[in-house]
């Protein structure tokens, strides 16, 4: 931080470094202090539940408009399971950590941050044994041990299955323009090895650039999920450590964009490769599971399954989820020693640059990337407007009495055959240039599917942009009443127009009932993978539109 801090205050030493967690390894370049290293300061609290940490943070004086030199203070709430070695090998990319120490500074003047997790099933949780032990929950419980503040919130975006498609189509809905810290953790669900000017690899891009535009400016940081038993290749079928390649390709991407990445691989396939108690990889957690190339898996005995760091094929177990956690936190620690330290003071080097296109985003690191993409992501009360005409269709609530705007199943519904509602979009891949002819957009409708009641209709484009006509259906077996995805392509225009038409055909599943609900529509030129079309409907919709959010007690 430019200018001077105050000096270290007491309340970080004494009673307020016992409120702090014990460990007995620090992040980059911080040393672990025991008693034996400050004389007179009492033993370090270690929590090792969130009940315990929360306890430990409300031990904490109040840091409200207080400037601290606190990097040697900083501690995990749990008994920490890297050493400083292994935190430093995670670090794939560091930059110049600018947005970081900014996020490092605000959080030592005392205020309050809000931290934004986007990323697949790991980030959702899976594999952990419960919400609080996942990596977003207990990065969470970091800060506020550390930086105690009831101001502090977590939302987390994590949906199973999804790849950077769908955040890149939805970033703006599903990150505030207040964010102070972003974390994307997509990597393993990206395909493995694309070129850089494949969709997939150019819709990661555009994510990374939405969010670096947001006005608060927040800190980005990737985070390079490795799942052993999925890295198979050159005759092992599993436990390879150059594949998947998409780890290598996206940290360019952090060094094109000044943006920190964290490599899971990096920091522990030593331990994995060695069997390391904690870090053992040889079996998992849950039943039934199969390599990449269909051979069993061993499943861990009762007894040892403390010793395994993956609940399955995919997914980490709880320590591999503080692992995860502990990579961040290590990156905020390297940020506060940072802004604290001078180990790149100004005045050791030429005088800072003041052009203002250096300031700005830079153009796109793949050539042709869309600088201004047009990508549309209209969910519930947002998709209203979407429908610019209609007849017999009408706007209304499917579960009226439900507690959420998600779970009452807002949409546009039409129970007779003939009705039919006309949707209006912009289909171009580039706002500010006429598209090309033979260009395609990716369309995703979401609608309603159930197992009573239910039709099928017709969708056809009737004006700017054109497509092959399609059938929706709305009819299955499945006991239960859930989102679907509808997916066709159409021509790009700035002024694409759709139309739903109920049918009187029946579906798969014939019915009594013709009711057809819409519900949403996203529009990309990015590859959206939603592999479980069953849930992952569902929970775009409840990440866009009802967060969930973890705040500071």
């Amino acid at each position: 931080m430019e200018g001077t801090h105050s000096a270290a205050l007491s309340a970080m030493k004494g009673a307020g470094a016992a409120s702090l967690a014990a460990g007995t390894h620090a992040g980059p370049g911080l040393e672990a202090l025991s008693p034996a290293d400050e004389p007179g300061e009492p033993d370090a609290l270690q929590a090792d539940s969130p009940g315990q940490a929360r306890s430990a943070a409300a031990a904490l004086p109040s840091l409200a408009g207080q400037e601290l030199q606190v990097a040697r203070g900083l501690r995990m709430p749990w008994a920490p399971l890297l050493t400083a070695e292994e935190v430093k090998r995670g670090l794939a990319y560091y930059g110049s950590g600018a947005r970081l120490e900014a996020v490092a500074a605000k959080l030592m003047a005392g205020r309050p941050i809000k931290i934004f997790t986007l990323g697949g099933s790991v980030t959702k949780g899976q594999g952990a044994s419960s919400p609080e032990a996942a990596y977003p929950s207990r990065l969470f419980e970091f800060i506020s041990a550390n930086f105690p503040h009831e101001g502090h919130q977590l939302i987390n975006k994590g949906v199973g299955a999804t790849s950077s498609g769908i955040f890149a189509a939805c970033a703006e809905q599903m990150v505030s323009d207040d964010a102070d810290l972003v974390i994307v953790e997509l990597t393993i669900n990206e395909h493995p090895d694309e070129e850089y000017t494949g969709k997939q690899r150019q819709g990661y891009e555009q994510l990374l650039r939405k969010l670096l535009k947001l006005p608060s400016r927040p800190a980005v940081i990737q985070v390079h999920h490795y799942a052993w038993w999925r890295a198979e290749g050159d005759g092992a079928d599993a436990g390879l450590f150059y594949f998947p390649a998409a780890e290598a390709q996206l940290t360019v991407m952090s060094q094109y964009y000044d943006i920190p990445a964290l490599s899971l691989r990096s920091a522990v396939f030593p331990l994995l490769q060695a069997g390391v108690p904690g870090f053992k990889a040889d079996k998992v957690l849950n039943q039934n599971q199969v390599t990449m190339s269909g051979r069993p898996i061993p499943v861990a005995a009762p007894e040892e399954r403390d010793a395994y760091f993956y609940y399955d094929r995919s997914h980490p177990a709880d320590g591999g989820h503080r692992v995860i956690a502990e990579l961040i936190a290590s990156l905020l620690m390297r940020a506060v020693e940072r802004e604290e330290g001078v180990s790149c003071a100004p005045s050791r080097w030429a005088q800072q640059r003041t052009q203002p296109e250096l300031r700005e985003l830079p153009p796109p690191m793949v050539p042709g990337n869309a600088d201004a993409p047009t990508t549309l992501c209209a969910m519930q009360e947002d998709f209203r407007g979407v429908v610019v005409e209609s007849e017999g269709f009408e706007y209304r609530a499917e579960r009226p009495n439900e507690a959420t705007f998600v779970g009452q199943k807002w949409g546009w519904t039409a129970d007779t055959p003939g009705a039919w509602a006309e949707l209006e979009f912009d289909s171009r891949r580039d706002a500010t240039r006429e598209a090309s002819h033979g260009n395609w957009a990716s369309v995703y409708l979401s609608h309603l599917k159930s197992y009573e009641g239910m039709g099928t209709a017709r969708v056809a484009c009737v004006s700017g942009c054109h497509c092959q006509k399609t059938i929706l259906d709305g009819t299955w077996e499945q006991q239960a009443t859930l989102m679907q995805i509808h997916g066709f392509k159409v021509t790009q225009h700035a002024q694409c127009r759709v139309r739903v038409t109920v049918s009187k055909k029946p579906g798969t599943v014939p019915q009594e009932g013709h009711k057809v609900t819409l519900m949403a529509i996203m529009v990309s030129h990015y590859p959206l993978r939603m592999d479980t079309f069953d849930r992952t409907a569902e929970e775009v919709a409840a990440s866009v539109t009802g967060p969930t959010t973890q705040a500071s007690a």
